[in-house]
């Protein structure tokens, strides 16, 4: 596992409890209704205390209500999602991550790096994927030059074959592999529309092939999987699943999320 992601105090056993933060629409974005960035910053900051406070160990924010959602975004998006993360930031001794439009890997890095948050998602880091955008490309090179330009210790997190877009090539195994090796990645993210339990059967596959890397279950996790996925991945990203409803920027249940938070009490006695 990757120590630097650990977090002392609320990590004992080094699971990745991770609650994303469903931002509202951000200016620039066409279903944008005018909120100011700096309403939606004090009501993302108050939801990372929230998820804090439950027993997550990681807090991600993710311009996930942006509708229709670019697979590369522009400034206006990009200087939203530094305000917003900032805060989140001065918010929560947890580690904070960030992820960008459907794919927007350089940009994730360049926030990351500059409000000092942990960690970036990148849902197709290599190989291609055909989603409701189109074609969406891998973008390992340029996650890679970024860091290198801005001299950023980010860490990379990337989907094996992430769920909002079909990959064209390649088995999971392949796919896990390039992300590894090609694409620098430091954690693995595993989803399966069909279940916990597929996605974890594929974890322990990956674990097979003697590759060396921590694995995330990357969405799908609810109370009733929350224990086995404790016992058999090395973390779990959590979005809807700790919402208050159904709405793409739903705030977060803090009731649902300590229900969450307390899974990880057996695991660290």
């Amino acid at each position: 596992m990757t120590d630097s992601l650990r977090h002392p105090d609320t990590d004992p056993t080094g699971f990745r409890l991770v609650g994303v933060l469903h931002l509202p629409p951000l200016p620039g974005a066409v279903n944008h209704t005018g909120v100011p960035v700096a309403d939606i910053a004090v009501r993302a900051a108050e939801d990372a205390r929230a998820l804090q406070d439950a027993g997550f160990t990681h807090v991600m924010v993710q311009d996930a209500s942006d509708m229709p959602q670019a697979v590369r975004v522009d400034a206006p998006t990009v200087a939203a999602l530094s305000v917003v993360g900032a805060a989140v930031v001065g918010a929560v001794a947890v580690p904070v991550g960030v992820v960008v439009g459907h794919n927007d890997g350089p940009s994730a890095v360049a926030i990351a790096h500059a409000i000092g948050a942990t960690f970036v998602r990148v849902k197709v880091l290599t190989g291609v994927s055909v989603g409701p955008t189109g074609w969406i490309e891998g973008c390992a090179y340029e996650v890679a030059a970024m860091r290198q330009r801005l001299g950023s210790d980010v860490e990379v997190w990337a989907d094996v074959h992430e769920a909002t877009s079909l990959a064209l090539a390649g088995s999971a195994a392949w796919a896990a592999q390039e992300a590894r090796a090609f694409g620098r990645a430091d954690v693995l993210v595993v989803t399966r529309d069909s279940g916990v339990g597929d996605a974890l059967d594929d974890i322990d596959g990956l674990r097979a092939t003697a590759l060396d890397a921590p694995f995330v279950v990357g969405g799908r996790v609810g109370l009733d999987t929350i224990a086995q996925t404790v016992a058999r991945a090395d973390g779990a990203i959590l979005g809807s699943a700790i919402k208050r409803s159904s709405a793409p920027d739903a705030r977060v249940d803090p009731t649902v999320a300590a229900a969450f938070g307390r899974a990880l009490v057996p695991a660290a006695a």
